[in-house]
This record gives structure tokens, sequence and C-alpha cells, in this order.
């Protein structure tokens, strides 16, 4: 089972964690993260278009907050489905704002804080709110 890691790599230019996606969580064929190389699952590697915008991948540190663009349709779209869709409630622009203010360091120890399980240490899944060790259910709302 994996615990949660200070990894840059896994922090999506849209700012969600990739660590605690559902898709990073599985146990068969799990995804990648979408900065990095290899296996993505469907919405990554196919449907979501800020992995394959052009001029984010022209930005220095490939976030998209610092885009000419920022915010542009697909962030916001996004920004509103994660508010909105999930039990666990979670702001990708929120997120990239703390980046800025603070630091992609303090950002990880952040993320490290909020979705490591009080149980068992393991990673709590942004898109169910359930731990990915023992089961135990971290709902920040019910639907």
């Amino acid at each position: 089972m994996k615990s949660i890691t200070a990894d840059r790599n896994k922090i999506a230019p849209c700012g969600l964690n990739c660590a605690v996606c559902s898709e990073t969580l599985r146990k068969e064929s799990p995804c990648v993260g979408c900065r990095n190389e290899g296996y993505k699952g469907e919405y990554c590697a196919n449907i979501c278009t800020i992995v394959k915008c052009e001029i984010r991948k022209t930005l220095p540190d490939g976030f998209c907050d610092e885009c000419p663009q920022y915010s542009c349709r697909e962030i916001v779209d996004k920004e509103c489905w994660y508010a909105n869709a999930y039990p666990m409630i979670e702001s990708l622009m929120g997120n990239l704002a703390f980046i800025r203010e603070n630091g992609i360091e303090k950002f990880l120890q952040r993320e490290k804080e909020r979705w490591t399980c009080s149980d068992c240490g393991r990673i709590i899944s942004v898109h169910d709110g359930i731990c990915y060790g023992c089961g135990k259910n971290y709902t920040d709302r019910k639907h």
C-alpha cells in the first residue's frame, strides 16, 4: 500500500495532487500522474485538455496559473467539478494560489497532512474520501 510522499512531479498543472487520485491509487495499472511518463488513466491520457495544452507546456514550471489565459474555461470547469462533484472538498485554483504564496515544499507538507489517514498512515482519495489502506471514510460532505 502507498503512503503519500512529497513529490513535486505528482502535482498536476491544474493544482490537483495526482498522488490522491483514485486512478493513481489503483492496485492494477495505477496512473503515474500527468507530469510523468508511463501509464495514465483514461481521463488524463485522452480527455483532459489541460494535460495537452500547448501554452502550459511553455510555462516555466508548467502550472496553469502562470498562463496568460488563466483562468481559462478548462481550469474553471475543473475547479467547479472538484468543488462540487466529489465527497471531498478540493480547490485546484486554491492549491495553485497556495503554491504561489507559500512555495511548493509547504504545499507538499500541507498535502501530506491533509491526505494521510490518521488510522493507518496510507493515502485518502480525493475522489471518494476513502483511505486506500484501511477503508476509513473521510468524506467532507454527504451526497
